[in-house]
């Protein structure tokens, strides 16, 4: 078929991010809504984009697109480009967010998870078919919205693009940090728990259910609690463990993001089923099942 020119302006290296992240967030979403038979909104961000396939894409059309007359060579950097990329933001979205967002552990030859050969080999044939069938489809069309008119859409987009993204990061950063306040109230509990020699299956259970916990422990053991030191009577002593650790649950408990925090971390729930935390699993857990308790109750 015939080439069209290399273009490499701002304006066109915009519009094609715009289109790729596009078709990227349609091709995930129908991709994962058809795999798990319901809608699933793919995606970090709130908008129909998803960045990542932005980026590969350009990465594919400056690097891979000059030498589209040689397809072996687009394929090999089309498996290798990709693949470098999406280890990498693998990695940066694991350390800023202490979350992973996708994981391949179960797919032959992965790396960490992270990437695996066989989504590498996919990203080989999406580049030539970039290159051959949907790059030159897309510049056409590109070329054909008047200049001013793109102009316009390609800012509207940017500072909608920028406020989305402003706007997620910091309410996943604020979420990360719930859950290390919760974690750290969760330590407390543990401590208070083995302070008082009362039991390792705690570590089993939610906060929320170690009220109740306390209250079968205290009766499988009264007979050791009666002979420990203590002022006053032992129902006494019952009460007052019984207040402290309310107190640290309802501390614990009271760690929840805002409304539109949590809006954020459901559609991340929602989007990436996968979705884990590497620093506070337990608590990243315990907030999913608060929100879906919240879904069920509206």
């Amino acid at each position: 078929m015939t080439h069209l020119n290399f273009s490499t302006d701002f304006y066109h290296i915009l519009w094609f991010f715009i289109i790729y992240c596009f078709l990227g967030w349609v091709w995930e979403s129908s991709f994962c809504s058809i795999k798990a038979k319901k809608l699933i909104n793919r995606g970090f961000l709130i908008g129909p984009y998803i960045p990542i396939y932005g980026c590969g894409a350009l990465v594919v059309y400056l690097t891979l697109y000059p030498l589209r007359d040689q397809l072996l060579l687009v394929y090999i950097g089309g498996v290798i480009f990709p693949t470098i990329l999406e280890f990498v933001t693998s990695w940066v979205m694991e350390k800023v967010f202490a979350a992973t967002w996708w994981d391949y552990s179960n797919e032959k030859f992965n790396i960490q998870g992270r990437i695996c050969l066989k989504v590498s080999l996919f990203w080989g044939f999406f580049s030539v078919a970039m290159v051959e069938i949907f790059h030159p489809l897309v510049l056409m069309l590109i070329d054909k919205i008047p200049r001013h008119t793109g102009e316009i859409a390609g800012g509207i987009f940017v500072v909608v693009f920028s406020a989305d993204f402003a706007h997620t990061v910091v309410a996943t950063l604020d979420i990360k940090k719930t859950l290390a306040k919760m974690e750290n109230v969760r330590a407390d509990i543990f401590q208070f728990l083995e302070v008082h020699n009362l039991g390792a299956e705690y570590k089993e259970l939610s906060p929320s259910r170690m009220l109740n916990y306390l209250k079968e422990q205290w009766e499988e053991r009264k007979e050791y609690l009666e002979n420990i030191p203590v002022a006053g009577t032992i129902s006494e002593y019952k009460e007052e463990l019984e207040e402290k650790l309310s107190a640290l649950v309802k501390r614990y408990e009271g760690n929840k993001p805002k409304r539109r925090r949590a809006r954020v971390l459901q559609r991340h729930v929602k989007a990436y089923p996968k979705l884990k935390s590497t620093k506070y699993s337990v608590s990243l857990d315990e907030m999913k099942k608060r929100l879906e308790k919240l879904r069920k109750e509206k």
